[in-house]
């Protein structure tokens, strides 16, 4: 996996930001229409490629010296009839170009070649988390859509936030989206699924944010298999940094087969008497029926500091369990949020709970991936440019 940083006039802009969050393991990491800009963006946090419009290096000649000790690879997209091009090419040392009568084709392949991958990033696999309640009304859903769209911000790694709440799921309202894709869609009439056909059921509705949207229809989910959850959730981690998956409550053979796959089950309760009987229900079935550890059942408590007369010790106590996470009540924020079709994280950000699940999301991206998570520094040589140099014909 690897980050692109885009510095290209606005004509062109958009067509590459496009085409990059198409390329498999590429992370837009910004873009710019300034070169300057682009520069002063890169030197923050250093992208595993800079991708330069031969235009903005004809607009800023006194930019050179500067480009070309810059620690990590650039990318040069130039005409091939520009004789020039190959002088500035040069002057910056750039590693490599992309033609620009064949963009459209060689983008994907010369940037994954030259970029400089992500050093202590995840393992090779994305890990899957699962947000799970024994009781509804807890802000599940609120949290696994808020918390996908924190991870990737955190994380620069692309987030698939996975609806399973099959029935009457509600991440696709709550993100403004009305699915014309669905997981009935994605596995309706076939036992198998692929990585072409799971990448075209994804939405974007964040950047670095896919959301796989839960059925239209209550009557579709029986037509959803676990060993179809299984496969969907492999594709998914293969090419994800983070796998948020939205469970309905209770022990369908669907929501087992997520919990048996997941890397981590969070579970999310309030503090009140009823909710944290079913809770502690639901971590005895966790510990006792399915062996699972307590490492990878966390307990989330939502709505921390509501006045109703139970203390957070005494939750602890009650679930013999640690507290993980701890989420604030912020008033009328969540619920506003949802009724206009916006992420809490996105419509609020300076909430309290958005705060809160910013710094959980943070917490989570350091556990995973370290601390020190940067991107590689490693000096290349000056590359060969000799396809750029060719005479045109």
């Amino acid at each position: 996996m690897f980050t692109v940083y885009v510095a290209s006039e606005e004509e062109l802009r958009a067509k590459l930001v496009g085409a990059v969050k198409n390329i498999p393991g590429a992370v837009l990491d910004g873009s710019s229409t300034e070169l300057r800009q682009a520069l002063d963006e890169c030197a923050a946090e250093n992208p595993g490629v800079l991708l330069i419009d031969d235009i903005l290096l004809t607009q800023n000649v006194g930019l050179y010296e500067q480009i070309a000790r810059v620690p990590y690879p650039v990318v040069v997209l130039a005409s091939p009839t520009d004789a020039g091009a190959a002088r500035r090419a040069l002057a910056i040392k750039a590693k490599d170009f992309v033609s620009l009568d064949a963009w459209t084709q060689d983008l994907a392949s010369i940037l994954s070649r030259t970029a400089t991958p992500l050093e202590g990033e995840v393992h090779r696999d994305g890990r899957v988390i699962v947000v799970f309640s024994s009781k509804g009304g807890v802000g599940k859903t609120t949290l696994s859509v808020n918390l996908g769209i924190a991870l990737a911000k955190a994380s620069r790694q692309p987030v698939a936030i996975v609806d399973l709440d099959i029935q009457f799921g509600d991440v696709a309202p709550m993100v403004g989206d009305a699915p014309m894709v669905t997981l009935y869609d994605l596995v309706k009439g076939s036992s198998r699924v692929d990585q072409d056909t799971v990448k075209r059921a994804l939405k974007r509705v964040a950047n670095n944010v896919y959301v796989l949207a839960a059925p239209n229809n209550p009557e579709e989910a029986d037509d959803i298999r676990a060993d179809h959850i299984v496969q969907i959730l492999q594709l998914l981690r293969e090419t994800h940094g983070y796998v948020i998956v939205d469970t309905a409550p209770g022990y369908t053979d669907i929501n087992v087969a997520a919990f048996d796959f997941s890397d981590m089950i969070l579970t999310v309760c309030t503090p009140d008497v009823v909710t944290l009987r079913t809770v502690g229900q639901a971590l005895q079935v966790f510990y006792d029926g399915f062996h699972y550890t307590q490492d990878k059942v966390r307990i989330v408590l939502n709505r921390s500091g509501s006045k109703t007369g139970v203390e957070t010790t005494d939750i602890a106590h009650v679930l013999q369990s640690q507290i993980s996470y701890q989420l604030p009540s912020d008033g009328a924020y969540p619920v506003r949020a949802a009724n206009e079709g916006a992420p809490l994280i996105s419509q609020f950000p300076d909430s309290a709970l958005s705060r809160a699940i910013q710094h959980m999301a943070v917490e989570l991206v350091q556990e995973t991936e370290g601390r020190q998570r940067a991107v590689s520094k490693k000096s290349s040589k000056i590359p060969f440019l000799a396809r750029l140099m060719r005479k045109p014909q």
